[in-house]
């Protein structure tokens, strides 16, 4: 199988580490919120991404965290006269009722930032004692020169910078927060470095490592998450462990609407429960997989009526083609049609093109009365347990 590897720009053999067996880490969301479109689009896609590896034969060790200590938790929290892990603890549990009724497997393995929080500790207070960090101000930062800078995943990174330095704060514009002190109504914890909470980025890092060690297979996340989050994740990991992190990194692109991103801080997300008020999980992922997941996809009424009636049709090639299910033989009219579906998988996983290969064999299907369809079966099996589509 080809993947496209955001660290080398390039598509490339998958090739894991022990062989017969994928170590892969997702970020999760921040619990202060329900979840959108743009959501589904990344955890749906990676879903796919596990489903056809196993289909392969690979065992598949499957890390996601939740993060539940965030600003946004905390104003939530307060607005709703609540304990932040409160909030926190509800949003978990409605991402796992979308991501069931969306047909997303669940994962090895699920951390949560708080409950890693003496093991963030540790490791900020190494990377202090080894000379990767400084304390400044209210917080400790990490010292993005003393790894040689940034570059894992992004070259032009002078362009990207969004930070200003700060004056007796900050020693460069990129270096970034590892621990600070809490502000009224945070959650806080004491540590030997004193009485704070965890910046972002170490979070995954210690959280990944925790169950897949020091390097590991493939991390997946939004394109919006290379810089700064992935790129300071590698730079962490290198201190630490002096390393590469990861073999492949992949990301997703965004879900449009109205051709800005959507996203929670855009004002203008729309949320998962409220479109499966109207459409079924399966006319959703349909949607979803319709194009290729590094290509943007604009959300619309029209696109999601557009799938439904794929749906449909895939439905009635499904129900002519599980007639003869159980026959281990294929045509040799059908095979070409499973050489292109499965090709399409192993480059890059090419959903959009599977889904019209197999939307195009069941309109011949319920058109074509005289061609051998024998073992049609496999590919809408392949459809609902790969694609993770229900027919």
């Amino acid at each position: 199988m080809q993947v496209f590897n955001t660290k080398s720009g390039n598509k490339e053999e998958l090739i894991t580490i022990e062989p017969g067996t994928v170590k892969a880490y997702i970020c999760g969301p921040t619990v202060y919120d329900y979840c959108h479109v743009g959501h589904a689009r990344t955890y749906i896609n990676f879903d796919v991404f596990r489903r056809y590896l196993e289909a392969l034969g690979y065992s598949f060790v499957h890390v996601q965290n939740f993060t539940d200590i965030d600003d946004k938790i905390t104003q939530r929290a307060s607005a709703q006269g609540e304990l932040p892990r409160k909030v926190a603890d509800f949003f978990i549990g409605e991402y796992f009722k979308d991501m069931d009724k969306l047909n997303v497997k669940r994962a090895t393995v699920y951390t949560r930032v708080s409950e890693f929080v003496p093991k963030i500790a540790e490791a900020t207070a190494r990377l202090l004692e080894e000379g990767f960090a400084y304390r400044s101000g209210r917080a400790i930062y990490f010292d993005v020169q003393k790894v040689g800078g940034f570059g894992e995943l992004v070259s032009e990174i002078e362009d990207m910078v969004t930070d200003k330095i700060e004056t007796g704060i900050k020693k460069g514009p990129f270096d970034f927060t590892l621990w600070m002190e809490g502000k009224n109504g945070e959650e806080t914890w004491d540590t030997p470095m004193g009485r704070g909470r965890p910046g972002w980025h170490i979070q995954c890092v210690v959280m990944s490592t925790d169950s897949l060690g020091p390097e590991f297979d493939v991390h997946w996340g939004g394109i919006d998450l290379i810089y700064p989050h992935h790129e300071c994740e590698a730079a962490i990991s290198k201190a630490l462990f002096g390393k590469p992190f990861v073999r492949y990194w992949i990301h997703n692109n965004f879900v449009l609407m109205n051709g800005d991103k959507m996203s929670k801080s855009s004002g203008q997300p729309v949320y998962i429960r409220n479109v499966l008020k109207r459409f079924s999980g399966s006319v959703l992922r349909t949607f979803l997989l319709s194009r290729h997941y590094r290509e943007k996809i604009e959300y619309s009424d029209d696109g999601l009526e557009s799938a439904e009636k794929s749906l449909q049709m895939l439905k009635s090639g499904a129900k002519i083609a599980m007639r003869n299910r159980g026959t281990r033989q294929m045509s040799a009219y059908v095979k070409d049609y499973a050489d292109m579906f499965f090709g399409s998988l192993d480059d890059d996983l090419s959903t959009g093109e599977a889904l019209a290969i197999a939307e195009r064999l069941a309109w011949e299907m319920t058109k074509e009365r005289n061609k051998d369809f024998t073992g049609a079966w496999r590919i809408f099996e392949a459809v609902e347990g790969i694609l993770g589509i229900r027919l």
